[in-house]
């Protein structure tokens, strides 16, 4: 009997010391990465109050290709610069499995940010890499600053709604010489395109709001493609979605005109860009819809920005509430 209970308290102390790595282990990898193969996307999934990752935080665009494999991995190896085939190199590289990697769009010179393939860049949602999962610059940066080595990545192929819809990467003008071999997306300060994001051209509009069949009217800040929209206007447009947020009507202390601020939400933080005009911030739609997991996508036929809220089905998502956002120009 006394030998029984021995094994027992072996057992208990064994499952005991496995259990902790494994829960040290969950807490390590905040974010499981799922690359859509059929529709050149990236969805970050983050962990639900459950521990799964269940809950669509961002999709980014990018460009996978023909020997990309289907297939569960972990990521390994990071690096800053990694050569490529093709006598090319990519900037913050994770390696999924092999020789399989995310990165930026190739460049010609290693370490020499202004040497991209300009025009590669405009081919990203293509099927165009030689298997590695292109993305922008700041994509890759975030993957490789916000996934830890032992990230699961899911390569999948499948024609399903991504449960967000991705932001386009800025256009890139590659008869701009000056500029063109630069990523616009690029963080790095000596990146040229940040000094035409520092003049930015903005201009109030008055927008029409409808919620079912009722209308109303904000104003919005309008900058080269985006709506930004004021703390009070902003609370007003999602609450008519059943989304509650808070946001700084003013920005004590704020060193810039235009910038990225913390926002919480649902004990979770976000990077919302800001733009200040007469001392009132507005922020922008479609970080605010990102932050909230709301849809957001320009209607072409009906000349406005619908936004929409989904929740998850047995046979997949399925459209909650709609709000139309009309007489605007396209985010």
């Amino acid at each position: 009997m006394k030998k029984i209970f021995s094994w027992f308290c072996v057992v208990l102390v064994l499952c005991f010391f496995w259990q902790v790595p494994q829960k040290a282990q969950a807490a390590e990898y905040p974010y499981l990465l799922e690359v859509n193969l059929t529709q050149n996307a990236v969805t970050v999934y983050r962990k639900d109050n459950k521990g799964n990752y269940t809950i669509p935080d961002r999709v980014f665009i990018c460009s996978v290709g023909g020997t990309t494999p289907t297939g569960t991995f972990r990521t390994s190896d990071k690096y800053a610069w990694r050569p490529l085939f093709g006598d090319v190199y990519g900037q913050y590289a994770t390696r999924i499995t092999g020789h399989i990697l995310f990165h930026s769009i190739p460049y010609l010179q290693m370490n020499d940010k202004g040497s991209l393939q300009y025009e590669e860049y405009g081919r990203l949602g293509t099927s165009v890499s030689m298997g590695c999962v292109r993305l922008t610059a700041a994509d890759a940066k975030w993957i490789y600053d916000n996934c830890p080595k032992g990230t699961t990545v899911c390569m999948v192929r499948s024609d399903a709604p991504l449960p967000l819809i991705p932001q386009q990467p800025p256009h890139l003008d590659t008869t701009d010489i000056k500029r063109r071999g630069w990523d616009p997306t690029d963080p790095d300060p000596a990146n040229p395109w940040h000094e035409v994001q520092q003049t930015p051209k903005l201009r109030l509009d008055d927008i029409s709001v409808q919620s079912g069949k009722t209308f109303f009217d904000i104003q919005g800040l309008y900058q080269e493609g985006s709506y930004y929209l004021n703390a009070e206007d902003a609370k007003t447009v999602l609450g008519q979605i059943k989304k509650d947020i808070a946001l700084p009507p003013i920005l004590d202390g704020a060193e810039h005109t235009q910038g990225n601020i913390q926002i919480k939400y649902q004990k979770d933080m976000f990077d919302v860009e800001y733009i200040i005009q007469d001392q009132i911030p507005y922020y922008k739609l479609r970080d605010l819809a990102i932050m909230t997991q709301t849809n957001i996508k320009w209607n072409e036929d009906a000349q406005c920005i619908v936004l929409s809220t989904t929740e998850k089905k047995e046979k997949g998502w399925i459209t909650k509430l709609i709000l139309y956002i009309q007489g605007v120009s396209e985010t």
